[in-house]
């Protein structure tokens, strides 16, 4: 089988000749290539030339992203303040985000009156004044062109692009950056119509456009998060009526236009991975970080969901690589079998994370996931 086939079987909760490999690059790819914080960032050619070559050069992988989430596009799009390497800090330091009060109370209805165009072209006012509608315009178009070009240049080097469109998520996720997740907490109390009514017109819209984007694109996956509606931050009772609706929208719409969601569950996930078992089997991606146990999940989506991950950031920065290929070994064992699992890191490989630790994940798939 080739990457493409493999990373659609295992979707489809088909057997595998072997376990996919796709850890998820970022800032990583920068280290690993000797290139600085900054020029990964603001340079979109030499950005992509680097996980290209990290992820031929530890593997081949068979999917990783193509370092979206450190791009300077994707960052201006944060309803957040951007500190950034070589500008507000050190040229070879990880960027940084500031929560603060962006978005005020109503900006749920502006969102309701304006649309979700206008409404991101005021929240990108309000962060980045000296950028005109034109230049903003342009940076986007430029972006999606580029990221569809690298997409068919990874594709040639044999390894899957992991996403067409990075979807910012349920409007909760956005507006807990852009209101500062507190304050978005105390609004559930506060304000629980706006929410809704401001929700059901950014799920709708929002995913519209990632369709498009990721048509132009040519990948048909889409990045989701599900991060901070966790149980980390929020009750059963306040997800079923804040966060599912929204869900339940943008993956439905995603699945009916032949579009695979990327559902990305940071934190731990105990107690409600049942309810990724409300869509249809055999559809989606689940992407788990290092606190949600595989084999819990495993034992929970099994048979109905690709799971995908989770070796932790904290083990290949710190751990030692005889510790990375044992705890591969346990996921391919325990979350492999039968099928429907992708082995990747728990979330993105952290910028210091020792070579020969990411190494040994392709290896472990090679030594053990072989089927």
């Amino acid at each position: 089988m080739n990457s493409r086939q493999r990373i659609q079987a295992a979707i489809a909760l088909e057997a595998t000749d072997r376990v996919p490999v796709a850890p998820w690059l970022g800032l990583f790819a920068a280290s690993y290539t000797g290139l600085s914080k900054e020029e990964f960032i603001f340079s979109s050619d030499k950005r992509f030339a680097a996980v290209l070559r990290t992820a031929v050069e530890l593997g081949p992988w068979d999917m990783t992203y193509m370092g979206e989430n450190a791009s300077e596009a994707l960052l201006l799009a944060v309803p957040a303040r951007v500190h950034w390497p070589g500008r507000d800090l050190p040229a070879d330091v990880v960027h940084q985000v500031e929560e603060f009060e962006l978005l005020g109370p109503e900006d749920y209805a502006l969102l309701q009156r304006v649309g979700l165009l206008r409404f991101l072209r005021e929240v990108a006012r309000r962060l980045y004044p000296e950028i005109n509608v034109v230049q903003g315009l342009s940076l986007l178009c430029s972006y999606i062109w580029k990221l569809r070009r690298q997409a068919g240049e990874l594709r040639a080097a044999g390894i899957e692009p992991a996403a067409g469109f990075m979807h910012p998520g349920p409007l909760f996720e956005y507006f807990s950056i852009g209101r500062s997740l507190a304050t978005m907490l105390r609004d559930l109390y506060d304000r629980p119509q706006a929410i809704k009514a401001a929700g059901g017109i950014w799920a709708g819209a929002m995913t519209r456009m990632a369709i498009r984007w990721a048509g132009l694109v040519g990948v048909n996956r889409v990045f989701v998060p599900v991060a901070r509606a966790s149980p980390a931050f929020i009750s059963p009772a306040h997800f079923e009526e804040f966060v599912y609706p929204d869900l339940k929208t943008i993956v439905g719409m995603l699945i009916e236009s032949n579009i695979t969601p990327v559902l990305h569950c940071d934190t731990g996930w105990k107690g409600r991975l049942e309810v990724f078992k409300r869509f249809r089997a055999g559809t989606c991606i689940i992407e788990f970080d290092g606190d949600t146990s595989m084999a819990e999940a495993k034992r929970v989506l099994g048979g109905h969901t690709c799971i995908k991950g989770n070796v932790p950031a904290s083990l290949t920065a710190f751990g030692q690589r005889c510790e990375v290929l044992d705890y591969c070994r346990g996921l391919i064992e325990k979350a492999g079998k039968g099928g429907g699992f992708i082995l990747s890191t728990g979330c993105t490989v952290p910028a210091n994370a020792k070579v020969d630790n990411i190494r040994a994940i392709y290896e472990a798939a090679q030594k053990w996931g072989h089927y």
